[in-house]
């Protein structure tokens, strides 16, 4: 049977408020499933802006939070900074909520057993 023990649970609450407060905002939800859908594959301050009708401020706001979670990476190409997913932290995010949800359900079905 899968368990979180008072350790993970820290560490698992940590890491996934710091994601989903990053997924939290429309806007860079909606970021997320245009790189996702393979729209774009990747954007910067600029096109983010135009695309989505915000402010490069703003634009540029939502990407560093994309970035501070680990969801994205940033590469300088001249004059530009495109970003793009970082698959490692992507992959450590959903091992994480899997462990979760899988640990969740396991409590689901013990329940509907008795």
């Amino acid at each position: 049977m899968m368990r979180i023990d008072s350790r993970t649970s820290s560490l698992i609450s940590d890491e996934l408020g710091e994601l989903f407060k990053a997924l939290g905002n429309v806007n860079r939800l909606l970021l997320v499933y245009s790189l996702a859908s393979g729209e774009v594959e990747r954007i910067s301050v600029t096109e983010m802006s135009k695309c989505m009708g915000l402010t490069q401020p703003a634009a540029s706001q939502h990407l560093k939070v994309l970035k501070t979670a680990k969801i994205l990476i940033a590469q300088k190409e001249g004059n530009y900074i495109y970003y793009t997913f970082n698959k490692q932290a992507l992959q450590k995010h959903k091992k994480t909520i899997d462990f979760l949800f899988n640990c969740a359900l396991s409590k689901c079905e013990q329940l509907e057993k008795r």
